[in-house]
């Protein structure tokens, strides 16, 4: 049935031509930025529909209504409870609205980060159907927050793609997921519209797979296991995010599951000698004295949900922080001297719209191999 759009009390509504990456002038319109006072985003206008389809999600009838707008803008508006549905405000993207459901929609200011596009080079793996699958190198951030100098992913894909400025969410040139900085390995990007709603909707719906190589600090008792515990961004240390409830902002549900690879040592033991109840043994020196041992485990990790920081959170939550991992595993983490974590992403794989399947592997990296090889592993080169 045909949608019928009805809008009232249109106020303060400006459009302008935004530059592309090439200095021409394109056709996507962007909201102007107002000034404003207090730090939260300015309310530009209010925009009032009547749904005339039978049934439709929330955040897809709005998507359809305003094309000047990403889904995952208007998915944050509806989070913040900019929009109201028969006069109540409805903070659930995927709530479903019903013929003669009347909407109201206040978008907040769209800031655009006007990055520039920057020769950096991508090792890619897959380029295909409009979706990208590249090799993030650890120490590459993905987009620069406030007052960031260095490069970014997304400064490359501007220049590598010059019509990528017009995907998805302002600013964010087809970026759908993220790895942190110090994170290597696979990563999806969309280079079309199309296939970001559908990376979008497949993220939402967790119908892609992925899965990470980690190695912890401690030797993890069980051979495979979950950690069933929600995440929330710490009231203590905004740059930290926790599994304790009384100390998180949201509370939000995250399951990692994990499989044991291999046990490792540090000096390496010989093969059978001890640490097998998981308590570190010594070992004695040249010198005749003892040093202590100190167990790891190289784990491979799948996500079941996609929460920031999440399989770095969960294991240090259990004792286990990853190798590397300063901000949540302190000095004992650095022990092995890795200046970033080890964490990568392995493999990912996602359903095309033709219902196909495309999968992405990665090689460990060169670094984080050698460090498996001086703790003798078995695995390094296998990985």
């Amino acid at each position: 049935m045909k949608n019928e759009l009805r809008n009232e009390d249109q106020i303060c509504l400006r459009k302008q031509v935004v530059p592309d990456a090439e200095g021409v002038p394109g056709s996507r319109p962007r909201l102007g930025v107002y000034p404003h006072v207090g730090g939260e985003p300015m309310i530009l206008y209010m925009k009032k529909f009547t749904v005339e389809d039978l049934k439709t999600r929330l955040d897809k009838y709005l998507a359809a209504k305003l094309p000047e707008f990403s889904r995952g803008k208007i998915q944050k508006d509806i989070e913040a409870g900019h929009v109201k549905v028969n006069g109540e405000v409805i903070t659930s993207p995927h709530f479903a609205v019903r013929k003669d459901n009347e909407i109201s929609y206040s978008p907040t200011e769209v800031v655009d980060d006007s990055l520039e596009p920057k020769n950096i080079p991508l090792k890619t793996l897959y380029n295909n159907h409009g979706l990208l699958i590249i090799d993030k190198p650890a120490g590459l951030v993905v987009h620069p927050g406030a007052g960031f100098k260095g490069d970014s992913l997304a400064q490359a894909l501007l220049f590598h793609f010059k019509d990528i400025r017009l995907v998805g969410e302002e600013g964010r040139s087809g970026i759908v997921h993220r790895l942190d900085k110090d994170t290597s390995g696979v990563m999806m990007v969309a280079l079309t519209p199309e296939i970001y709603e559908h990376l979008k909707d497949a993220f939402a719906e967790r119908k892609v797979k992925k899965e990470y190589i980690a190695l912890v600090c401690g030797k993890i008792p069980q051979s495979h296991g979950f950690f069933d515990q929600p995440l929330g961004k710490s009231k203590k240390d905004f740059r930290k995010y926790t599994t304790k409830e009384s100390q998180m902002v949201t509370s939000k549900p995250s399951l990692t599951e994990y499989r044991v690879l291999e046990y490792l040592s540090s000096p390496p033991l010989e093969e059978g000698a001890g640490g097998g109840d998981g308590v570190d043994p010594v070992k004695q020196s040249a010198e005749g004295g003892f040093n202590r041992v100190d167990f790891y485990t190289l784990v491979v990790v799948k996500l079941h949900t996609g929460r920031t920081h999440q399989i770095r959170v969960h294991f240090s939550s259990q004792g286990f922080p990853l190798v590397g991992d300063e901000l949540y595993g302190g000095k004992p983490a650095m022990k092995l001297n890795l200046n970033r974590q080890f964490l990568h992403a392995k493999k990912i794989e996602v359903q095309l719209p033709d219902e196909s399947w495309i999968e992405a592997v990665s090689e460990l990296p060169k670094e984080l191999k050698e460090l498996l090889k001086r703790l003798n592993s078995q695995k390094a080169n296998l990985l």
